[in-house]
């Protein structure tokens, strides 16, 4: 028997967690699985999404609760662990093509508890897909996993650190632009198959208004509009975006799309910047705004331009109690926001464009995201282990407080 740490949320409050200790026992692995520790994990804005939709999207199924849990966190019904993007090492395996010590990228739990994965070979070859039958609940692309070498897999640990803080929040940006505002595809932001048109997708007269800017999805959605568009043809004709902290923004002079960024109270006196482009519409992409905010600067657009478009992509970095959730809801109808689902919508664009031409475009501008300094602005804060103020527990609470600056990403690495 070992003794690891496990860390747990509370399914009612979000921002009540602990960690407690638990004795596991050497269980025989199933035929077709691999037993895995979460290795090294990222822990962003997205978690608390997790956490909040955990019952509703089947997020806390992923990994649950051991049943020998000490009471009262043995109760999977109060209690849950989320899940975080990342690497995990094999340290037993029964499928032949993936041997101990090598790692696997998916989702993973907060906790140094070992987990078995019951696994199906994808495409394309290295790619897996979780098959039990508690995770069936899950939207697909949190059943993906990748698998990745024992020699050598560790040998640049600060690429790995930089790919679990951005690359699960980067594929968002890249299917806006690659999927949903570029015709054909034309996709569906929700990615369920409902009617996205052409001028849906259309941005050559629109100027983008991206909310909750200096999130790490917005910023990556900057460089896609910035360096990953034929702007003189595709658009948009401008970029604003609008943050509570505009000073950590990264600007494009080498870029032919004109990009400003100010402070949400600033946008009431940018209203004839945004004229002086004469567009015919505004797309205004939500990446975790105050509802107040996001209902002012839409109020405030429509006077500029005839159509005004909300795609809503993230929440605001917070804990939300049932009366702003509910208020964020209405909100949300009321200014007939369209939904992101980045599952659904990388499904629709792998079958749109076939599965060697996605993972071919992902992973070449993933590259040149890379290359062109994509993280410029932004400091990872390298944290280690489960317990204590400087693991898991103390990056949780941190993120309950709204105490991670926009300029800095959490890291954590398990022993």
């Amino acid at each position: 028997m070992s003794s690891v740490q496990v860390h747990v949320i509370s399914k009612h409050d979000n921002a009540q967690h602990t960690v407690f200790q638990l004795e596991e026992e050497a269980i025989p692995l199933a035929e077709s699985s691999v037993r895995v520790r979460t290795f090294l994990i990222s822990l962003t804005s997205n978690n608390l999404t997790y956490a909040r939709g955990g019952t509703r999207f089947g997020w806390w199924d992923a990994y649950p609760v051991p049943q020998s849990a000490p009471p009262p966190y043995n109760s999977q019904s109060e209690w849950g662990i989320v899940s975080a993007w990342g690497y995990g090492r094999v340290v037993e395996s029964k499928v032949t093509s993936i041997i101990s010590g090598s790692l696997l990228w998916g989702m993973w739990p907060t906790s140094s508890h070992a987990v078995d994965l019951q696994l199906e070979a994808t495409m394309p070859t290295g790619h897996w897909c979780e098959v039990s039958k508690h995770r069936k609940g899950l939207m697909t692309v949190y059943n993906n996993y990748e698998q990745y070498p024992a020699s050598g897999a560790t040998k640049d640990k600060e690429r790995m650190a930089m790919t679990c803080l951005w690359k699960p929040l980067w594929v968002a940006s890249h299917l806006l632009n690659l999927s949903v505002f570029s015709a054909p595809p034309n996709l569906h932001p929700l990615g369920l198959g409902d009617h996205w048109s052409e001028e849906d997708s259309d941005l050559s007269l629109a100027v983008v208004i991206s909310l909750s800017a200096s999130s790490k999805t917005g910023r990556n959605f900057s460089w896609q509009l910035a360096k990953n568009r034929n702007n003189a043809s595709k658009g948009p004709l401008a970029l604003l975006q609008l943050t509570s902290a505009p000073e950590v923004m990264r600007d494009y002079p080498e870029s032919a799309l004109a990009v400003k960024a100010a402070r949400y109270e600033e946008f009431a006196s940018l209203t004839g910047w945004v004229a002086d482009f004469r567009p015919t519409r505004i797309v205004i992409v939500d990446f975790g705004a105050a509802v107040s905010n996001t209902k002012s600067i839409a109020s405030i657009a429509a006077a500029i331009a005839s159509s005004v478009s909300i795609i809503a992509v993230g929440y605001e970095a917070k804990i939300y109690s049932s009366d702003e959730l509910k208020e964020h809801s209405e909100s949300s109808q009321i200014l007939k926001k369209v939904q992101l689902n980045t599952s659904g919508l990388r499904d629709r664009t792998k079958e749109a464009v076939g599965i060697d031409e996605f993972y071919g475009a992902l992973e070449e501008t993933w590259e040149r995201w890379i290359e062109d300094g994509g993280s410029k602005g932004v400091s990872l804060r390298q944290m280690k282990g489960v317990r204590g103020r400087d693991g898991i527990e103390g990056a949780w609470q941190d993120l309950c407080d709204r105490r991670v600056a926009p300029d800095t990403g959490i890291v954590i690495t398990l022993p």
